[in-house]
């Protein structure tokens, strides 16, 4: 029986920490909240309260799994712009170098060239929308024992895409977009635990591209919410490859 510690238990962690705790791993999850403790002892998950930034993980016992999972939202503060970076090296720190860690990180690496782009065209300069330099971050976890997935356009579970633009006048009709789902980011995550496919960097979203306009109208209709109005600007963008992930884990996408 493996143990695995997951750090985040939000819209993925959570769900992610209930399908391991069925596969029989032992499972320690982590909130910001106190009132979300209740919620993880009902399932099965040993809880752990840290604060949002915290630089000293209270008790460390938190790290003595045999995986660690990464999964913090990448935010800065106004005062200081480099809280998260802070927050994430000591988070490193406390973590002994044996463990094997997945960190979850974001397509927000890749500048919007209007090309395909795949694991090696990510750059520092591109920032999260809390201000992070989430390649910087990457390197902070970097190692053989450290697998970095590279996740876009999360939908799935309660985040509807039908919401996200609903009644929104916006250019870039045509634009390429790309999408992962809450159900394949879990099965992908699951792939990789049971190959052991450590020291890797993974894009992690849908080979199928459909348009933005294509893809919200038709959500939002789904969804029953007034549709997204396009207009003819023309916005940048970028098409994220996950073949190097299709390949190496041999997975199909679900959605």
């Amino acid at each position: 029986m493996k143990s695995i510690s997951i750090m985040g238990c939000g819209w993925l962690g959570l769900p992610l920490a209930e399908k391991l705790v069925e596969l029989g791993y032992t499972v320690k999850g982590s909130t910001t909240s106190q009132d979300k403790i209740a919620v993880l002892e009902s399932k099965n998950i040993q809880p752990y309260l840290i604060p949002k930034g915290a630089l000293h993980i209270t008790p460390s016992d938190f790290f003595e799994s045999d995986i660690i999972f990464i999964n913090v939202p990448p935010r800065n503060t106004p005062d200081d712009p480099e809280f998260h970076e802070k927050n994430m090296k000591a988070v490193r720190f406390q973590i002994p170098n044996d463990k094997k860690i997945i960190f979850i990180s974001s397509t927000a690496v890749y500048p919007s060239t209007n090309l395909e782009v795949n694991e090696e065209d990510a750059s520092e300069e591109c920032l999260s929308r809390g201000g992070v330099s989430l390649l910087k971050i990457e390197n902070i976890f970097t190692s053989d024992h450290c697998t970095v997935l590279r996740l876009g356009g999360l939908y799935g579970g309660d985040r509807h895409p039908g919401r996200f633009l609903s009644g929104k006048t916006i250019g870039g009709r045509d634009n390429a977009i790309n999408m992962t789902h809450l159900d394949d980011a879990i099965q992908v995550i699951l792939h990789i635990l049971d190959q052991e496919r450590w020291g890797e960097v993974f894009n992690a979203c849908s080979p199928i591209h459909p348009s933005k306009e294509q893809f919200y109208v038709e959500a939002a209709k789904e969804l029953g919410v007034p549709a997204p109005i396009f207009t003819d600007e023309e916005v940048d963008f970028k098409i994220v490859n996950s073949d190097k992930l299709i390949e190496a884990i041999e997975y199909r996408f679900q959605h």
